[in-house]
């Protein structure tokens, strides 16, 4: 093993300088220094794990007390990981309970039919909730996995928790609920919801943000599961009381039901679909009707004079008669979240917020709608939380934990003496002088002339 760590070592340091040796441009360098980089580190990787393989087959009084006996050698398995493929060779077991394993697999805790490492598995799915299956294998892994298996990777993610350090207490909270309009495979229309909590919005310079926003999305729950789920998300970052909860939206069904969760929230109708009601109504009217009766519509709102309000729809269907249906319907929406709109002249704070086309056009539609593309119902469920979160934490829990096997505690104590025995091995190591001198000889180029300053 000492042998073959040392040609390892060896083997990189002169290829390394090879690279640097032969008068490229750094882009050129760049490349190959990273390609050599990866290739000493997927061989190193597979005499490790070939070392600790050895050392298990040694020991068989560990093994015979563990119960295994062996059944095939040199069993050879190609892992594809971040640094490229790794390859090593392993010992089949069978074992004295009943079934077969290769222990060296259970010694580093992966399941022995995976073709992909988690690491690799994790940045496939973090570079998926940004950009197609494609992209995302030939950005992170050079097409070597296929679009099958990056969906894969993102059905079996989990969204990264937030760590809380302790509840907060703020004076007054905003929640954006929307939903994002995605298709499902067989052409079926289907809605991913987007709910957004933060502070209110502060400037910064000539823009504005969210102050400590955080997403929750969830694909297939019922809206009660949902609210739960954002009620229980709150009350892990804040002390409610004396808060004052502002949620808006478009006043749908599903966002109505979240009044029932949140203690003491009041509902903003979210001025997107205000203006765009308002609009709707004196669309076809010259340019100084339309500001007239903008102005007075707004007038009613604000003050909830209805009987006003009533009279103005009934002008606009006389001036309008071939539009009276568009006219009536959107009346009759700005009529029952009247007081969704009002409250932003009575409540000063229901201002501060309001902000639901933006998150879902960032959060969810960039990726999900942004173009033509249809999706099924399983992969929707993982990456929804996924793109609220923005991370991918880790695979799913529960197929992780089912692939685990627990090592007998001979055989564990065997692998941890092979891990220790593997690195004294480094100590035996060249140093860069017995490596030779680099040749200068020749042509000379500039990368040679700057090189020969350290030789």
């Amino acid at each position: 093993m000492e042998t073959i760590i040392t040609q390892i070592a060896e083997k990189f340091i002169t290829n390394l300088v090879k690279s640097l040796a032969a008068g490229e441009n750094f882009s050129e360098i760049e490349r190959k220094v990273a390609q050599e980089i990866e290739k000493c580190a997927a061989e190193v990787t597979g005499a490790y794990l070939e070392h600790l393989d050895q050392s298990i087959l040694a020991d068989k009084a560990g093994r015979r007390k563990a119960g295994y006996t062996i059944e095939r050698r040199g069993d050879e398995r190609k892992l594809l990981t971040q640094f490229g493929e790794v390859s090593y060779r392993r010992a089949y077991y069978k074992k004295a309970a009943g079934g077969y394993e290769y222990l060296v697999d259970s010694v580093i805790e992966i399941d022995s039919r995976a073709r992909v490492s988690e690491g690799l598995g994790l940045s496939l799915a973090n570079a998926a909730k940004d950009m197609s299956y494609a992209k995302a294998s030939r950005h992170i892994a050079q097409e070597m996995v296929s679009r099958q298996t990056v969906m894969s990777r993102v059905r079996q993610s989990e969204s990264k928790t937030a760590e809380i350090d302790g509840l907060r207490c703020v004076r007054e909270l905003h929640i954006d609920a929307d939903e994002a309009h995605i298709t499902l495979r067989g052409g079926k229309k289907s809605e991913v919801p987007l709910i957004s909590v933060y502070e209110g919005i502060e400037r910064r310079g000539k823009r504005s943000y969210c102050k400590n926003v955080f997403h929750i999305s969830e694909y297939g729950k019922t809206p009660d599961d949902l609210w739960e789920q954002v009620l229980y998300e709150i009350e892990r970052r804040y002390d409610l009381a004396g808060t004052r909860i502002y949620l808006h939206g478009d006043g749908g069904t599903w966002i109505q039901t979240g009044l029932e969760w949140l203690p003491g929230a009041v509902f903003v109708l979210d001025k997107y679909h205000k203006n765009k009601a308002i609009k709707l109504m004196t669309a076809g009217l010259d340019k100084k009707g339309r500001d007239e009766f903008d102005r007075e519509i707004r007038n009613a709102l604000n003050n909830e004079d209805m009987e006003y309000f009533e009279q103005l729809t009934g002008s606009l269907c006389v001036q309008l008669p071939d539009r009276t249906e568009t006219i009536v319907q959107n009346a009759g929406y700005l009529n029952r979240f009247v007081g969704g709109i009002s409250i932003c002249t009575k409540d000063i704070g229901a201002n501060n917020g309001g902000c639901t086309e933006p998150h879902v056009s960032h959060v969810l539609s960039a990726r999900l709608s942004g173009r033509p593309m249809a999706w099924s119902k399983k992969t929707l469920e993982k990456l929804a939380p996924v793109l609220a979160a923005g991370k991918v934490d880790t695979v799913d829990k529960t197929k992780q934990d089912a692939s685990k096997k627990i090592l007998p505690e001979p055989l564990r104590k065997t692998a941890a003496s092979a891990s220790k025995a593997f690195r004294k091995y480094t100590l035996g190591l060249p140093s860069p002088d017995a490596i030779g001198r680099l040749p200068i000889s020749g042509k000379i180029t500039g990368t040679q002339k700057i090189l020969k300053l350290f030789v």
